[in-house]
């Protein structure tokens, strides 16, 4: 064999090797986007708040969130690829918003498109036109980010095939508080306030956000104006005047303040107030000041929130 016919062998030889690892890569490169599109073909049929059927994905795996609770879906470990941001700055979101893009509030439709979700959920649920110009990107489910926050945790686990994970999560919740209560030590008949200063104003939260925690069964009695003029009437606040703070005013006093200049200054100004000083709660010692971020019952908080109200009541 003559040399120039080896030298060609040699080339063409090396040149089909070449190619097969090639090939090779090329099919170990497709399987992720084959698995993923396999995922997308698998559905299941979810029924709305509103009754409408929706084909959802059996297995999400790039899910857009747009409401005020991302931190359930983070909670949960529910594959989120875009959110609107604005509403996760809470502490306890620290590392855990990596890899989340932010698609803008209510959320930007080209943002939204160019991440290739496979579902939407859309906290903003009367916003009909704008679910049905996410539906043209990838399925979409209204989603009532308002629902008591047990009631969440069981909607999600049912759209994301989580419900095992869902009720785990609620005994695991439901044991912690049983082991925060225990350690605080209430009297019968304790009662607590939240206040929430915003700005100039002041509200009187009821059993919603942190109300959820304080009011549980073995926690803070409410206080009967809280009872008759909020909760009674379905309401989950109300603004007030300082010159209602007696009658608002329990046991237990927890002022939550908005982080900026002014809530602060307003916050310092009421509570040197000499109406503020006659409270019981401010004589005996029973006032807890801390961050108007802590006004939510969003998952992520609340895991949170029963360690840290007992250091904020030193017990």
């Amino acid at each position: 064999m003559n040399s120039t016919l080896m030298k060609q062998l040699t080339i063409w030889g090396a040149s089909f090797l070449l190619l097969a690892v090639l090939a090779a890569c090329s099919r170990s490169e497709s399987i992720p986007s084959q698995e993923l599109e396999e995922n997308r073909e698998q559905t299941i049929s979810y029924t709305t708040q509103s009754g409408e059927q929706v084909e959802i994905p059996a297995q999400s795996q790039r899910v857009i969130y747009l409401g005020s609770t991302l931190e359930d879906l983070l909670a949960m470990d529910i594959p989120v690829v875009g959110a609107n941001l604005v509403h996760a700055t809470g502490s306890y979101t620290e590392g855990r918003l990596e890899g989340i893009e932010d698609v803008g509030n209510p959320g930007d439709l080209e943002a939204i498109a160019a991440l290739q979700p496979d579902l939407i959920l859309n906290g903003y649920t009367e916003d009909a036109d704008r679910n049905t110009a996410f539906a043209k990107i990838a399925p979409t489910i209204p989603f009532n980010s308002a629902l008591p926050f047990k009631e969440r945790v069981r909607e999600l686990g049912t759209i994301f095939d989580k419900k095992d994970e869902a009720e785990k999560w609620i005994t695991k919740f439901d044991a912690k508080s049983e082991l925060m209560w225990d350690k605080l030590q209430l009297e019968d008949g304790e009662t607590a306030t939240i206040f929430l200063q915003l700005g100039k104003k002041l509200y009187v939260m009821g059993n919603r956000s942190l109300g959820v925690v304080l009011y549980q069964e073995r926690g803070f009695a409410i206080p009967p104006a809280i009872q008759q003029n909020i909760i009674a009437k379905d309401q989950t606040f109300i603004e007030v005047s300082e010159e209602l703070l007696p009658e608002y005013a329990g046991d237990h006093l927890f002022v939550l303040v908005l982080g900026n200049d002014e809530s602060q200054a307003e916050s310092d100004r009421m509570m040197q107030s000499p109406l503020w000083q006659t409270l019981p709660a401010v004589q005996n010692g029973n006032v807890y000041t801390t961050s108007a971020e802590w006004n939510t019952d969003n998952l992520l908080a609340l895991e949170q929130l029963l360690d840290e109200l007992p250091k904020w009541m030193n017990r």
